[in-house]
């Protein structure tokens, strides 16, 4: 110690206790961090899906890209296995991407697409008269009620991955990228709402349905295991049956 002293005796330095700090600059200081924290956590809250759609004559493909709100992101493709116009392949992606983000607990979300069909008819600028499209708007409707939603037109260039997984989802053969979720969807979102043919006792898809949704199994042990080494290539959505694919 003594030879620290000597080494610091040339400069000028005094030692002064801290002043006390009064409460109300922390308190005031609490308040302010807690409500620039709150502002951030609402901003973080908006998550954004980019979707496209394509139809060829093999079949129809749904693009979705899903930014979340810590930055991650998820890509999407489902094959549509049935026949399709451009604008219902939209349409088809769009719910698509709105029931992804249902799924992952999402509470609001802006869609950028360069549909401006679909994108006019959703904002209510345009008038659908297509039955098809009606009942595609109602859709979007329906699951608007869950979430909060922005439609955003954007240029081709803008949605330049979305558009790739659609094409490839419609491509013949199916091309499936790396670290994408892809689907094959058996028909039209529509079609399979009323759940009418998935029902049926004699429709093959209703034993795969009533096991995902419910577990229920045949009585042969055999038939059983058959059933869940089958239902293993399935998955139940919103009861709606989709394809998995090799991915």
């Amino acid at each position: 110690m003594a030879l620290w002293v000597i080494e610091l005796s040339e400069f000028d330095i005094r030692y002064q206790p801290q002043a006390a700090v009064k409460r109300q600059i922390l308190v005031d200081f609490i308040t302010e961090f807690t409500i620039m924290k709150d502002q951030g956590a609402e901003e973080t809250q908006i998550w954004r899906i980019y979707a496209d759609g394509s139809s060829t004559k093999h079949a129809g493909g749904a693009g979705v890209i899903l930014h979340t709100s810590e930055g991650d992101k998820i890509e999407c493709m489902v094959r549509l296995d049935f026949s399709t116009t451009n604008n219902e392949a939209e349409y088809e992606a769009l719910i698509a991407g709105l029931d992804l983000a249902i799924a992952v607990g999402a509470k609001s979300v802006i869609i950028y697409s360069d549909s401006q069909v679909m994108i006019s008819q959703v904002n209510g600028i345009h008038e659908c008269k297509n039955e098809r499209m009606k009942r595609y708007l109602e859709e979007v409707k329906g699951r608007a009620n869950n979430l909060q939603i922005k439609l955003v037109q954007i240029p081709r260039e803008e949605n330049q991955e979305a558009y790739r997984l659609a094409k490839a989802a419609s491509a013949e053969p199916m091309i499936i990228p790396d670290q994408v979720l892809s689907f094959v969807q058996l028909s039209s979102l529509l079609d399979g709402t009323s759940m009418q043919e998935v029902s049926s006792e004699h429709c093959w898809m209703a034993p795969i349905t009533a096991y995902l949704k419910g577990g229920k199994l045949p009585d042969n042990k055999e038939v059983a295991r058959k059933l869940k080494v089958k239902a293993a290539r399935f998955v139940l959505i919103k009861d709606v049956l989709y394809k998995r694919g090799f991915s």
